[in-house]
């Protein structure tokens, strides 16, 4: 064997200084590093830009939540309509009608963002793609959101017009509490393992955060709502919902890999 090895080494010896001249030198490589533009330097995106990015990236999430979501949506916005303009036609005042369709929509909304979100869609590709669960959860949640105010606001111009209430105060009902309502369900969707927790979530808050419900002052439990309430104000309901949106995004990643893990 060593006399076999030493004419692969000369053989080897020949090849390498037969490839050496093609070799840049250490500093000739060095030099053209530090010449190089680092990526950390690069030039900041204009704010055009960034926004048709995002904007691609929404319109591509309506492609693929759920036609359910859109479905839903419509359907429960009808269905507030209709249910507050009977309430309505049994006498009561309006801004308990008002209630009742506000109601209605943020049950809706809870559906639909449980619908977007849920751990049951089996949505193990979005930490594979280069974006990252939370950037997908991100541009989801805004094209459902976006889907559930447009539906919103339609529906409530025909229940203003229809209830002769000013259209400002019936939006302002349930856009307020939409934040809230929407992050509560996003969060429990996200980490639940149970698809629909996140909507029951949603539903059982929606009576605890609509402004009607300051109006009784009975005390108990429904006199600490009012209390928290008025202690928050709209500004801090819609914090307190931005807040849990961001959380939902934020730990979306980390809620994934939790469910690809083996027990």
């Amino acid at each position: 064997m060593n006399g076999m090895d030493s004419p692969m080494r000369e053989a080897l010896r020949q090849q390498e200084s037969a490839c050496a001249h093609d070799v840049p030198a250490f500093a000739s490589i060095a030099t053209r590093i530090e010449a190089a533009p680092s990526p950390l330097e690069a030039e900041r995106w204009p704010a055009a830009k960034g926004a048709r990015l995002a904007a691609s990236l929404v319109a591509a999430q309506v492609r693929v939540v759920p036609y359910a979501v859109l479905a839903a949506a419509v359907v429960v916005a009808a269905a507030a309509l209709a249910g507050a303009c009977l309430i309505g036609m049994t006498g009561v005042a309006a801004v308990e009608a008002a209630w009742w369709f506000a109601a209605f929509l943020l049950v809706g909304a809870a559906i639909t963002v449980t619908l977007a979100l849920s751990s049951g869609r089996a949505d193990a590709l979005a930490l594979a793609t280069p974006l990252g669960p939370q950037t997908v959860a991100l541009a989801r949640l805004a094209a459902v959101l976006g889907v559930d105010a447009l539906v919103g606001l339609a529906s409530s111009a025909a229940f203003a017009w229809w209830g002769s209430i000013e259209l400002g105060f019936v939006v302002v009902s349930w856009l307020v509490p939409l934040a809230l309502v929407a992050g509560a369900s996003a969060f429990v969707a996200v980490w639940s393992e149970t698809p629909w927790a996140g909507a029951v979530v949603g539903a059982v808050l929606v009576p605890l955060v609509l402004p009607a419900a300051q109006a009784d002052t009975a005390g108990g439990a429904w006199g600490l709502v009012g209390v928290v309430q008025g202690a928050l104000g709209p500004v801090g309901l819609v914090a307190l919902g931005a807040a849990l949106l961001a959380a939902a995004v934020c730990s979306s990643r980390r809620a994934a890999l939790a469910r690809l893990q083996v027990v």
